[in-house]
């Protein structure tokens, strides 16, 4: 990892599920920073910079795909990978698709251990292909 802490937002409304996600991600050297609705999470992704994002599909104010092709409008995101999570069967339409960043969706219920395994190969990822820009 970077000498300072790679940040990872999540966005999702329930907080049994920001609880555990957070802890598992800080497990990994994260620092996680938590919004409870689009809205907010936009604000936090402003001023925290966050490597990757995970959000609820499902979410008040803004929903998750709302916010996600915000933050794919916004030239210092447009890159951001994004994982979202999605009730059972729930489908993103290939053109909406095509205007965020999103990597991967996962449905709910989901296992917490996996999901922390993902955003962990996204986060490396991320770290090398900054490490890498700034080389070149």
């Amino acid at each position: 990892m970077t000498m300072t802490q790679p940040t990872i937002l999540i966005a999702d409304d329930e907080d049994v599920i920001t609880f555990m996600l957070a802890s598992k991600l800080s497990n990994i050297g994260a620092k996680v920073i938590v919004a409870r609705n689009g809205e907010e999470a936009f604000a936090l992704a402003l001023e925290h910079k966050p490597l990757v994002v995970l959000t609820d599909y499902e979410m008040p104010r803004m929903t998750g795909l709302e916010f996600a092709k915000k933050l794919h409008a916004t030239p210092e995101f447009a890159t951001v990978p994004v994982v979202m999570l999605t009730a059972r069967g729930h489908r993103v339409p290939p053109g909406e698709m095509s205007k965020t960043n999103i990597q991967n969706l996962v449905s709910k219920p989901f296992s917490a251990r996996e999901l922390a395994s993902l955003m962990q190969e996204h986060l490396q990822s991320e770290l090398a292909r900054r490490e890498s820009s700034r080389a070149a």
